[in-house]
């Protein structure tokens, strides 16, 4: 790959991903969730062990807060900083499936793989974020891909990468890692008889380098005395495989609706081309398939549904989208139709939402709203202004160019325009849509934690769970192991003063229950409530 390539890919990324990055406060949970933790790893310089409330977090390996960690200490503690790693993460993602895909297929396909993954939706929004699921999804792609180039070409570095790479998916994400590596290459041999097995020397290699890298952590927390982060560490990952974590539950199908509505137009492309003899001539295809199918029917047996989980998925729904157009299959234009009115749907759908909140009465006075948490949450107050249909007009224009390139027969112009109009729109969504969908949805908390940031308080949640008390509080490391205790923080025998954020109407029972708590204020569906004997501090007041 040469420098003027490295270079577009790079401004490519650059233009779609950085303007507007911390334009709008990190999302509950996972963004916030994530930067809590690079932001205590700061504060208290402890890099080695994963913590949220500065107490032991083992629900996640640390690599990815190291970068958030390394980001934020270069631009600082804030949004822009928690997200900018996946920046970097979207240039090697396209770096990789280029290489990938001349190495395998051939340079036409590779780009249009490329431009899938940039111009599908839930793909391309991926890069916008700060969770850690692109660098995860990035790592497997690596492992399986290098697993099968050494494999072909008897190559023991790519061996040697395969291992590096499933071993920084550990690091990333956890053993699941392990078990989409591992279970891809099986099922691959399993499929193809065993032909071409590997040898004893090139698995050695493939599994000690998996391991050196995997178990750097864990090996870390061994020196340090913190072992017993490491039987909770894998608790919690078999608990995920058997519970719903957290409420987050859902059908079996769950997965395959988000992938299909979601992955969108890859999605469309790629079932033009799955069901085709001809797509599986290389064997790289049938890799990629099982990799994919792998994934999406593990998560959709797992108890906890979270949309992050089937988003590896995307490399292979992109691939055989790439495939369908680089083959120029003759039903392409029908799925450019199908792709197109989809679209289509939605820029119509957001441009009603959109003409209802600025012009027309509001969205809550057309539906019915039974959540009486968000029927509160839309009566925030937040200027809508002309230039919100940005994402409509361009969503539209792009269904109507592509329209006009089918009827002419130049069907990749056709599927170009409608990826290059997805990617622009979702850049267009932070300025314009995203700052209201904050403020209805976490404006007010924000602000009120954003008010008492640096104090020496108790910041609490009641009856739901959050971490952005804890980032936008700025929260000090508090030893009393009490503070978890419901009763005990909301009593007034706390050791420091406590300011506490419910949500509409479940503020009434904590107020019953506790009659030395006061209500200070409701905002859009968010009750804030203190202790009666610190009512007269000045930061209390609204």
């Amino acid at each position: 790959m040469n420098l003027k390539t490295l270079g577009s890919i790079v401004g490519i990324c650059l233009i779609l991903f950085v303007p507007f990055l911390g334009y709008v406060h990190l999302f509950d949970w996972d963004e916030i969730n994530f930067a809590e933790c690079a932001r205590e790893m700061l504060e208290s310089g402890n890099f080695s062990t994963v913590t949220i409330d500065y107490e032991p977090f083992w629900e996640k390996p640390p690599l990815f807060i190291w970068m958030q960690a390394l980001s934020m200490k270069c631009f600082g503690v804030h949004a822009f900083g928690a997200r900018f790693p996946n920046v970097l993460a979207a240039i090697a993602t396209l770096l990789s499936i280029l290489y990938h895909g001349t190495k395998h297929q051939n340079r036409k396909f590779a780009l249009w793989w490329a431009a899938f993954y940039l111009g599908s939706f839930l793909p391309n929004l991926y890069f916008h974020s700060g969770i850690i699921d692109p660098w995860f999804n990035l790592f497997i792609l690596n492992a399986i891909a290098f697993y099968f180039s050494g494999n072909t070409h008897r190559n023991h570095l790519h061996w040697l990468l395969c291992g590096i790479f499933a071993g920084l998916a550990v690091m990333t994400k956890g053993p699941v890692a392990l078990i989409l590596v591992g279970g891809s290459v099986f099922f691959y041999h399993l499929i193809t008889r065993f032909k071409s097995f590997p040898s004893l020397k090139a698995l050695v290699l493939v599994l000690f380098s998996t391991l050196v890298i995997s178990l750097c952590w864990f090996f870390m927390l061994w020196v340090t005395g913190n072992t017993a982060i490491i039987e909770q560490f894998l608790a919690y990952q078999v608990r995920l495989f058997q519970t719903q974590d957290a409420g987050h539950g859902g059908p079996i199908y769950y997965h395959w609706v988000v992938l299909l509505l979601g992955c969108f137009p890859a999605s469309f492309f790629a079932l033009s081309s799955l069901f085709k003899k001809t797509t599986y001539a290389k064997r790289f295809s049938i890799l990629i398939l099982i990799s994919g199918l792998l994934t999406l029917v593990l998560f959709s047996i797992v108890q906890t549904k979270i949309i992050h989980y089937s988003s590896f998925c995307y490399f292979f729904l992109c691939y055989f989208a790439a495939l369908a157009v680089a083959q120029e299959k003759p039903k392409l234009s029908r799925t450019v139709l199908f792709a197109g009115v989809y679209l289509g749907a939605i820029a119509m759908l957001v441009g009603v939402l959109v003409y209802l909140q600025t012009y027309g009465p509001g969205i809550e006075k057309v539906l019915t709203i039974q959540d009486p948490f968000a029927l509160q949450n839309l009566k925030a107050y937040t200027q809508w202004r002309w230039y919100d249909f940005t994402v409509v007009v361009l969503w539209l224009g792009a269904v109507i160019v592509s329209f006009y390139y089918a009827w002419k027969k130049r069907l990749t112009h056709a599927v170009g325009v409608l990826l290059l109009g997805i990617a622009l729109g979702n850049v267009a969504l932070k300025p314009t849509l995203l700052p209201h969908i904050e403020q209805y949805t976490q404006g007010a908390a924000i602000a009120f934690y954003e008010k008492h940031r640096d104090q020496n308080v108790y910041l609490i949640t009641l009856g739901y769970k959050s971490y952005a008390h804890l980032f936008y509080g700025k929260i000090k490391p508090h030893t009393n192991p009490l503070r978890y205790n419901e009763a005990w923080v909301c009593a007034d025998s706390t050791d420091l003063p406590a300011f506490y954020v419910a949500r509409y109407p479940s503020q009434e029972r904590y107020l019953q229950a506790y009659p030395n708590l006061k209500m200070l204020y409701m905002k859009h569906g968010f009750v804030f409530l203190a202790q009666k004997k610190n009512l007269s501090l000045k930061s209390q007041k609204k």
